[in-house]
């Protein structure tokens, strides 16, 4: 969790669990050299009691010699601009500010106070909710720079703790507001399961514990399948129906909420009804029907694959028509290609360079020549058919998922398709064996670093 020489950015909100962290990791520093740096945010939702936490937090930190960084954000405006519940808003603001303060301190770990308590918290909260085993694993002690020294040690022995040593401490009085689903659960649902079982929190972090073990197997598991079946690009994640229906459902279920955590970055808001849904979808086969999931994702399928994305992904630029340089090099970066055009005889014909070469009769082009993307209405004659096809129903046959078409560029001249790139030429521009100037074109997919 942490190492010789860390220097750690330490969350102190003013209240007992991460005040008593701060000293615990103060009695260490020595022995393990470790830098540390405090850390609060005023999230401005309890007025004046907020900016006394902030005074208090920056006067602890003076008094103990460290350095402090107190940010202000606004969340009661971020929850109302983005619909968040109170705890959602704060959580994200927090995790966010908390990245970036480390970021500017060179911070190798972010020390948080989550305590046993809060573990048996939000394990009943994620039951009330609905959560598979990954959620009521609980809280993790240590993910990525992320470390939670005191996650095994409970509240009264925190608060004690404090005591003994004359720590002060805020106290936040909105923690005995009954509004917040956290409270209710801290105030009145656990002492009552501890008159049924009194030793009820020790055995809810057994269960935590067992299904950590648990979880660690089936991770392990997952992510070999994962890596089998997933096919990812910036903001997508595409997974084989036919593969993902033959796996076990616990597997399916993982495999499912991993595509979804890829494309969005992390799991927030994402919960065990949303991979439910999902896993619904897939076994349903209804490949019409589309699923919006919180935070700007979208689950549909084509050609039995299913495809996890963010909504922007999908949003297909429009190109009214770009010059092609002849012979030259031309970029088109809305699509992420790049076209390399060069002239020569018909002797430089090379049929069977595959579908990213295409060799067209020079004599026959009218310039310039454009690329663009779709319009209502194309037409083209593909390469060895007598009559037109419409391009929509060429796209049906060659099955061009729906989400791609849009993307596809599109040569022409004088308002002819030349090119469906890397599907078919036009008959019309072929190489035949009275052509006397040939037409050599390349497309390359431009490198992320260059778009």
């Amino acid at each position: 969790m942490l190492a010789p020489g860390d220097r750690v950015l330490v969350a102190v909100s003013g209240g007992p669990d991460s005040v008593a962290l701060l000293h615990v990791l103060l009695d260490l520093r020595e022995a393990l050299g470790l830098e540390l740096h405090v850390f609060h945010l005023n999230h401005m939702m309890r007025g004046k009691a907020s900016e006394r936490d902030a005074l208090f937090v920056k006067k602890l930190a003076d008094e103990l010699g460290l350095p402090c960084t107190i940010r202000s954000f606004d969340v009661p405006a971020y929850i109302e601009e983005r619909g968040l519940s109170p705890q959602e808003g704060a959580r994200e603001v927090r995790y966010m500010l908390l990245d970036e303060v480390a970021e500017e301190v060179g911070a190798s770990k972010i020390a948080l106070g989550h305590q046993a308590d809060d573990q048996v918290e939000t394990f009943i909260m994620r039951i009330l909710r609905g959560a598979g085993m990954e959620g009521l694993g609980g809280i993790p002690p240590a993910r990525g720079k992320y470390i939670r020294p005191l996650i095994e040690v409970g509240r009264e022995e925190i608060e004690a703790y404090c005591r003994g040593k004359g720590i002060e401490f805020r106290v936040d009085a909105s923690n005995l507001n009954l509004s917040y689903l956290r409270n209710r659960v801290r105030h009145r649902l656990i002492p009552a399961f501890q008159e049924y079982s009194p030793a009820f929190k020790e055995n809810v972090l057994k269960t935590i514990e067992v299904l950590v073990a648990d979880q660690a197997f089936l991770e392990e598991v997952t992510e070999e399948e994962f890596a089998r079946i997933a096919v990812t690009e910036e903001k997508l994640v595409k997974l084989a129906r036919s593969t993902l229906l033959k796996m076990p459902l616990a597997i399916q279920r993982r495999v499912i909420r991993e595509g979804i955590r890829l494309v969005k970055g992390d799991l927030t808001g994402i919960e065990f009804k949303h991979i439910e849904t999902v896993s619904d979808y897939v076994a349903s086969g209804k490949g019409k029907l589309q699923i919006d999931l919180p935070h700007g994702l979208v689950v549909f399928s084509e050609y039995g694959t299913i495809i996890v994305a963010q909504k922007e992904k999908l949003k297909s630029p429009a190109i009214g028509g770009i010059p092609l340089d002849i012979p030259g090099t031309t970029e088109v970066r809305e699509l992420g290609v790049r076209f390399t055009a060069d002239l020569g005889s018909a002797r430089d014909f090379r049929p069977s360079e595959g579908k990213e070469v295409a060799y067209l009769d020079a004599d026959e082009l009218k310039a310039p020549l454009k690329v663009r993307t779709r319009l209502p209405g194309d037409s083209f004659r593909p390469l060895g058919m007598k009559g037109s096809r419409k391009l929509q129903d060429f796209f049906v046959d060659e099955k061009v998922p729906r989400r791609e078409r849009d993307r596809v560029p599109i040569l022409e001249t004088n308002g002819q398709i030349v090119w469906v790139v890397r599907y078919r030429i036009d008959d019309r521009f072929k190489v035949t064996e009275k052509t006397r100037k040939v037409l050599k074109l390349r497309v390359e997919n431009l490198r992320k670093g260059t778009r």
